[in-house]
Parts: C-alpha cells; sequence; structure tokens
C-alpha cells in the first residue's frame, strides 16, 4: 500500500463476469470484443480522484484504452477522445473504433499541450 492511498482489492470474479455480460464483451471505449481474461477491470472515476471502489463505478477496458485513460475519470476521457457523453452512453460503442483513431488524437493532445507549455515558458 502507498501511504495516502486506500488499499484496493481485487476485483471478484463475480463483479468480472457481470461487467463482461453487461458490456457484451467489449471494451467499453473502443467497442473491441475479447475474452474476459484480456479485460483490464478500471474505475469510472479512479480511486486516487475520491472515486469508489465498486461495481458500479466498474468497467471492463482493453490494455490500450485503460493505460491511455490513466487518471482521468470517464467523462474526461470521453471528452478528450470525442466518444459519446456519459449521460448518452448506456453500453460500449456498436462498432470497433480503430486504436489508431485514440492513437492520432493522443498525438493532437501532446502537441497542444507542448504549444501551452512553450507559451507559458516565454511569459
Amino acid at each position: 500500500m502507498i501511504f495516502g492511498e486506500p488499499e484496493r482489492k481485487r476485483p471478484s470474479k463475480t463483479t468480472k463476469d457481470l461487467l463482461y455480460l453487461k458490456q457484451k464483451g467489449k471494451c467499453n471505449y473502443c467497442g473491441k470484443k475479447m475474452d474476459i481474461r484480456y479485460f483490464h477491470v478500471d474505475h469510472k472515476t479512479p480511486i486516487a480522484r475520491n472515486g469508489a471502489d465498486t461495481p458500479a463505478n466498474s468497467q471492463l477496458l482493453c490494455a490500450p484504452c485503460n493505460n491511455r485513460k490513466g487518471n482521468m475519470t470517464d467523462g474526461e476521457f470521453r471528452r478528450a477522445y470525442r466518444l459519446t457523453p456519459v449521460r448518452k452512453a448506456k453500453s460500449p460503442p456498436s462498432r470497433e473504433i480503430p486504436q489508431s483513431r485514440f492513437d492520432r488524437i493522443t498525438k493532437e493532445r501532446q502537441k497542444r499541450r507542448r504549444k501551452q507549455r512553450q507559451a507559458e515558458s516565454l511569459w
């Protein structure tokens, strides 16, 4: 346990199975269909940002989407990557979204951040 962070429990097999059925075996962001063992259980609102460690705050993501999401909330990730807003997203996308789309948006975001840092350093 890291000092200051709440202790996390590994999600139960039942929780993961229920999420898998609810999401129809698809990643909640890109819609990739996979076997249950390849999914990561992710918190919609990260524990580090006062999210609850409950099934209601959990979702299944493929490894690339989970790594990309990092410490963002579900809403922040959806806005950043131009996905269906949280209020309207009842299930994973019906068609798989290619990882190349996410990669392109990630590069655009990094470029924007670099420009902002350069502009701030000029002040």
